[in-house]
């Protein structure tokens, strides 16, 4: 067993294998996230290239707005009111997930809860809240939907942001979850080496609407503010090839901007055999 301590861990690796990305299509996908901002646009994405997604998230109202978004568009979205904050909340989505998703290939563990407390007043309160949805519905439910993905293949992508590289002030639990989802990526994707599961970190890079603001919080924002927010679907493509992949990249971060532009002037296939250059680490040198 290796000892990390001791500096003879396995290397991060970039893994490219001989499969080619899959198509969504006749698939099931979790998106947690999924009633607002980026998660509303991953899911419309997904929906788009045939797959039959899974919404998650807590706001009934918010869900059924991204449900409707999608089957106007003629794809399918089923609905999952879920407190993810809560085990007994994650064990029900679980439980409905694999009674029912039975072409389950990919989750997109999007769900997050920004919310800034300085040093001074951190709470236990504030801290377990971020935890429990950032960090703790990611891990235990890739954990229980694992054996899915395991059957025949699938792909993990879990979403980050610059606080899970960089600090900022009043932000200690939101980065503290965020430094946590990157470490899970790493680790899961070495022990899942070999396999036809991928397991990705990717981040935005483009300016979104911030994640706490509700739909309705956000159409009273003022125009100018809302202006300088970017449509997450632009970020569509990338996504798509995340959730396609079935082992042949594996244990990287990538950024969602880059992402995408690569995609558009080499495709999937290329981007596969040159991720190395599109990912932010992944290199057999790691980070």
């Amino acid at each position: 067993m290796s000892d990390p301590d001791a500096g003879d861990g396995p290397a991060l690796t970039l893994r490219q294998g001989r499969f080619a990305t899959e198509t969504l299509e006749e698939t099931d996908v979790l998106v947690t996230g999924a009633g607002r901002g980026l998660g509303s646009g991953i899911a419309a994405a997904l929906a788009a290239e045939g797959a039959r997604v899974w919404l998650a998230a807590e706001v009934r109202e918010e869900l059924a707005w991204t449900a409707n978004r999608i089957h106007d568009a003629g794809g399918r979205a089923e609905v999952c009111p879920v407190d993810l904050s809560r085990e007994d909340g994650r064990d029900c989505l679980v439980r409905l997930i694999t009674g029912e998703a039975a072409n389950l290939r990919a989750v997109v563990n999007n769900a997050g809860v920004l919310e800034r407390q300085p040093i001074e007043a951190l709470d236990r309160e504030h801290w377990d809240r971020i935890m429990r949805v950032n960090l703790e519905a990611p891990v235990f439910l890739t954990r229980d939907l694992l054996p899915l993905l395991r059957r025949r293949g699938g792909s993990i992508v879990n979403v980050s942001s610059r606080a899970g590289v960089e600090g900022f002030p009043a932000q200690i639990a939101y980065c503290a979850s965020k430094f946590g989802i990157e470490a899970f990526t790493r680790c899961l994707a070495l022990e899942l080496a070999g396999s036809r599961v991928s397991v990705n970190a990717v981040t935005p890079g483009i300016r979104l609407k911030p994640t706490s603001l509700t739909r309705r919080q956000t159409e009273r924002t003022d125009p100018a503010t809302r202006a300088r927010w970017e449509d997450p679907l632009k970020l569509g493509p990338a996504f798509v090839f995340l959730a396609g992949l079935r082992g042949e990249v594996s244990g990287c971060r990538f950024d969602a901007r880059v992402l995408t532009h690569a995609l558009k002037e080499w495709g999937s296939e290329g981007v596969v055999h040159r991720a190395a250059e599109v990912a932010e680490y992944g290199r057999e040198s790691g980070s």
